[in-house]
């Protein structure tokens, strides 16, 4: 299960960027068997329908049944990985667009169930079998027959900035947690979702990705009123279990109040109206929050960047061009593990790097 969606509005939870991608770095470890992949083989000539992954001769995840924790089936390590590895890519087996205009909104949920069963009588199949192997969380356990529609709202994401959202056969196997250990990135060159570990993974260890919402950083109760809405069940993640036992609420709490703060700054800065005497207690709050992030497990590159990037951005203000070459190396290893080491945005930060070299 990915990512519910508004047919009226848009669809899915965004957690990716829309940066393009070369690239990217792979797992070093292949000494496992071939798992289960998810490709199927009779949609070969149809790339459209294809479960397209990084590793073409052996998989370094497998699909396995994660019924004791009541999550249906997930997928988990076979391979070690280490922060920042890639561990599949994929192109979506439908793409469908993310509004549709329409006077109101029952003629735009119209419109849309129209576009996902209509895409949906396209598919091979067997590639309809796949899609419909998956979760529908409105529809299951309710007592009625599950639709291409419910399959396809429950697991779809937003894509960037792209107009359409997809839904990848594989990709949807990954379940949730709080404190993820995978993240996932849109790269509009390939088009396809690339999926990365936000942590070093073991082997046997369960993908886990979030599935919202977005970064915001709320308490245990917040976070499961969130989930239960939007995808009928009660979070009993690693995260959720702690709770505020050590803090972790508390911890959440202060890094949203953080975050807020980090966005007004910014919009005062754009409009001119900061002020950039108090270098000193804005980067204390920077580091602030990437400590408080890095005791509650939130220490992926997805989460950090814009963190690391708000530090470069105070320190050019002042003026202060070692702090700011010092944050935006951080940025730059944080944006690799999370979008690939030859992403555009980590291209674009290598070159201002470079300007800030020649510049001394």
């Amino acid at each position: 299960m990915a990512t519910a969606t508004d047919p009226f509005a848009c669809f899915g939870g965004d957690g990716s960027s829309s940066s393009d991608d070369d690239d990217v770095r792979k797992s070093s470890n292949n000494t496992k068997d071939a798992a289960d992949r998810l490709r199927d083989k009779f949609n070969s000539q149809q790339p459209s329908a294809v479960t397209d992954l990084l590793h073409e001769n052996s998989s370094s995840f497998e699909m396995f049944d994660a019924a004791l924790t009541a999550s249906g089936k997930g997928l988990r390590a076979v391979v070690a990985y280490k922060q920042g590895d890639e561990i599949l890519r994929e192109t979506a087996v439908m793409r469908i667009p993310n509004s549709q205009p329409a006077a109101t909104r029952e003629a735009a949920e119209r419109l849309h169930r129209d576009e996902i069963q209509r895409t949906f009588n396209s598919l091979h199949k067997r590639t309809q079998q796949s899609v419909m192997a998956l979760a529908s969380c409105n529809e299951d356990g309710m007592g009625v027959a599950r639709t291409p529609q419910g399959v396809y709202d429950t697991n779809s994401f937003r894509l960037g900035n792209d107009p359409r959202g997809g839904l990848f056969l594989t990709i949807a196997r990954i379940n949730h947690s709080c404190r993820p250990n995978v993240t996932h990135f849109w790269s509009t060159r390939l088009q396809q979702k690339l999926i990365f570990a936000a942590r070093d993974i073991d082997i046997g260890e369960e993908l886990l990705t979030t599935y919202g919402p977005g970064h915001c950083m709320m308490t245990t109760k917040g976070r499961r009123e969130y989930l239960n809405e939007r995808f009928s069940f009660e979070c009993n993640c690693e995260m959720c279990q702690e709770g505020n036992v050590n803090g972790g609420d508390e911890r959440m709490i202060e890094i949203q109040a953080l975050q807020d703060d980090f966005a007004t700054l910014k919009k005062s800065s754009l409009s001119g109206s900061s002020r950039a005497d108090d270098t000193k207690g804005q980067l204390a709050s920077v580091r602030r929050c990437l400590t408080l992030m890095k005791e509650q497990g939130l220490t992926g590159g997805a989460f950090t960047k814009s963190i690391f990037h708000h530090g470069y951005d105070i320190c050019i203000a002042a003026g202060d061009y070692d702090g700011a070459k010092s944050y935006l190396n951080s940025e730059l290893i944080a944006v690799r593990d999370s979008e690939g080491v030859h992403s555009s945005k980590a291209i674009e930060i290598e070159q201002v790097l470079k300007d800030i070299q020649d510049s001394e």
